[in-house]
């Protein structure tokens, strides 16, 4: 059974779209099409080279770090990345601070029935959430990544990938008019002969 599906582009950039393009695809016996698993490596490798520059751009912008634990010995620590010093240094928290520091990166971690939970968080030069990560005992388990318009605080861009590699693409173009467009990706499962 053949169909023509249009294929959309994933975002190139921050705002270049792909050409669509048609092809003709044949269904397998378990309805996944032939090209799904092209497909999936294709948003999936998209996706991993966005998180690694989001990745580098906090590195690049982080100075110091804050570290604080539960009272009492309790499993639970967080990690506070700032920004380098852009000038004259000022009274935070009990602590002197650079002024203009905001936060790049909070790194959480509890322990809870023997698992080790972590969530961190990346946060862009204008102090919006860009990349959010959780892991089960170091699994990625749960990856958001959010990507915005120049001037807009709202993202244009929403990736999710969850375990057992789904992976989800949701684009709003910033123009009025436009229609949010909805893409899923997985990775289907090994057939059993």
């Amino acid at each position: 059974m053949t169909s023509n599906v249009l294929l959309t582009g994933v975002l190139l950039g921050s705002s270049a779209w792909a050409c669509a393009q048609t092809t003709p695809q044949s269904a397998t016996a378990s309805g996944i099409t032939a090209d799904q698993p092209a497909r999936y490596a294709a948003a999936h490798d998209s996706l991993m080279r966005r998180v690694e520059a989001v990745r580098s751009e906090a590195e690049s912008r982080m100075g110091f770090f804050k570290s604080s634990e539960g009272s009492l010995g309790s499993a639970h620590r967080r990690v506070q990345a700032y920004a380098k010093a852009k000038g004259v240094s000022s009274f935070y928290s009990g602590v002197s601070t650079p002024a203009g520091a905001g936060v790049v990166k909070t790194q959480t971690i509890k322990r809870r029935f023997g698992v080790e939970l972590d969530k961190v968080v990346f946060y862009d030069a204008k102090g919006r959430k860009t990349l959010i990560e959780r892991h089960e005992n170091h699994v990625l388990t749960r990856l958001e990544l959010l990507d915005y318009a120049q001037d807009l605080n709202l993202p244009n861009s929403r990736w999710l990938f969850v375990r057992g590699d789904y992976l989800m693409h949701m684009a709003q173009p910033t123009l009025a008019l436009s229609t949010k467009k909805t893409f899923y990706y997985f990775r289907a499962l090994p057939s059993a002969d």
